[in-house]
């Protein structure tokens, strides 16, 4: 059927009797049209299908909080931005009130456990705020990009933890704050690396590319640090950004801010009040909409918290540490700091940044985190802590003479027992088989170690 139908019919009708001011759905039966009724996973992914109807001048059913309606010609509210933010909202707190309409508790609803629904198995929750920060060059975006793909293409598995996605794709936004060309070719490595994905199977995930100069900010109560700091403008908030996606049909479950710092520019990193303030609503989307919200950030001068304000972690439902193995190896570690509901685990992801000069049949730019086994990456971390070989004379010249406590042998060689080299070396030459450790102190492994009596001193023949 033409489009042009739309006007003609609309045109006969106002000829016929210039007071009716629609086309009922028997005319357009009438005239031939099959009306269709759309479908969709909520209220405003059908009215966003009627919407794209109705600007082609076609009429359809569709459902509306529960009530089937029709989008004829008075079907002239084709819903903008704003106003499908604020239904959202309304629905969304019309929603928390049936679920929860009293806030108050028994004493024996307070020692139920509810269960806790999980994106990742026991690691990462369906709905709140996950904090993963790290260090330069750890391959932060790399880890996260393959934790959104794989998630949004139905994978069963993420780096070995389950995903519980029942096996069904999944809807998702990337906020790529710096995005670009720099991103592209990583996302067409993933897919090149994966070939039991195909590239339909992530329909579902958008990019808001920051390399096209498109950004997102959070509007907080903190003031403005500077004078020519500009307003958040519309184009720019939140409520711009997730009606576009609601105008694309999709219901994203799992949201990256990538990085952190660029959702709030200006604010004080180092401010419990600043940086707890901007978390606090990420969190809120996440619980209010109903995903994940992954924030992307930096660890400080020591590496191992991350950057800023103390009061991060609080807000956080969970919270992990890459950290790299060794020097420019190209391999890291993913730590788990917090996951609310129970102790963070003790196990740990560990993976090499790999592109095609690694993977000769990755015909691609970009690189992928593959995962290397325990013994790789334990490998991997000893070899970085192989003590000097003075070191070692210090240390096994020492034990020979008996076992020694920490401090005692701390003592002994003249290290501070909690500088760096010292634990290292101690790590290392244990794991080695130099050293053995009892509970009255270490001693040598079996004799007397080569290098132990050694001379340290090269005039001395």
């Amino acid at each position: 059927m033409k489009l042009s139908v739309f006007e003609s019919l609309k045109q006969r009708f106002a000829q016929e009797d210039p007071s009716l001011g629609s086309v009922t759905p028997q005319q357009w039966e009438e005239a031939g049209y099959d009306i269709p009724t759309v479908e969709g996973k909520n209220d405003f992914t059908r009215m966003t299908a009627a919407v794209a109807l109705h600007k082609q001048g076609l009429p359809c059913y569709y459902k509306w909080k529960g009530e089937l309606r029709f989008s004829g010609v008075d079907f002239v509210k084709a819903y903008d931005p704003e106003d499908v933010a604020e239904d959202q909202r309304q629905i969304a707190e019309m929603d928390y009130w049936t679920k929860y309409p009293n806030r108050l508790k028994s004493a024996a609803d307070m020692i139920k456990t509810p269960a806790i629904e999980w994106l990742v198995q026991d690691r990462v929750h369906k709905s709140g705020l996950f904090q993963l920060f790290g260090a330069s060059y750890t391959g932060k975006t790399l880890l996260v990009l393959d934790l959104v793909m794989s998630w949004c293409a139905g994978l069963p598995e993420w780096q070995g933890y389950q995903l519980n996605n029942e096996g069904e794709p999944q809807d998702a936004l990337y906020v790529a704050a710096e995005g670009g060309a720099a991103l592209s070719v990583h996302v067409d490595a993933w897919l090149k690396h994966h070939p039991e994905v195909h590239q339909s199977d992530l329909s579902g995930l958008v990019f808001l590319d920051g390399g096209d100069g498109d950004s997102v900010f959070l509007s907080i109560d903190a003031k403005r640090r500077r004078d020519d700091e500009p307003d958040i403008q519309h184009a720019d908030s939140w409520d711009r950004l997730f009606a576009e996606v609601l105008d694309k049909g999709l219901s994203p479950t799992l949201v990256v801010f990538d990085t952190q710092i660029d959702l709030a520019p200006g604010v004080d990193e180092n401010s419990n009040t600043d940086m707890v303030g901007v978390l606090r609503k990420v969190k809120r989307l996440g619980d209010t909409y109903g995903f994940m919200a992954i924030v992307v950030h930096h660890t400080g001068h020591d590496g191992n918290k991350a950057r800023g304000a103390s009061g991060m972690m609080g807000k956080c439902d969970a919270q992990a540490k890459l950290s790299s193995i060794g020097e420019k190896s190209g391999k890291a570690k993913l730590e788990w700091i917090k996951v609310k509901g129970g102790p963070a685990p003790q196990d740990t992801i560990s993976y090499e940044i790999s592109g095609s000069a690694k993977l000769p049949d990755l015909d691609s730019e970009g690189a992928v985190c593959v995962p290397i086994s325990k013994f790789s990456a334990a490998h991997a971390e000893l070899a970085v802590k192989t003590p000097s070989e003075e070191t070692q004379r210090l240390i096994m010249n020492a034990l020979n003479g008996g076992q020694l406590s920490t401090r005692a042998l701390s003592e002994a060689v003249g290290i501070d027992r909690n500088a760096k080299v010292f634990k290292d070396a101690l790590e290392w030459m244990t794991a080695s088989n130099h050293l053995s450790q009892t509970q009255k102190g270490r001693s040598t492994m079996v004799g007397l170690h080569p290098l132990a009596m050694a001379p340290t001193d090269p005039t001395i023949g």
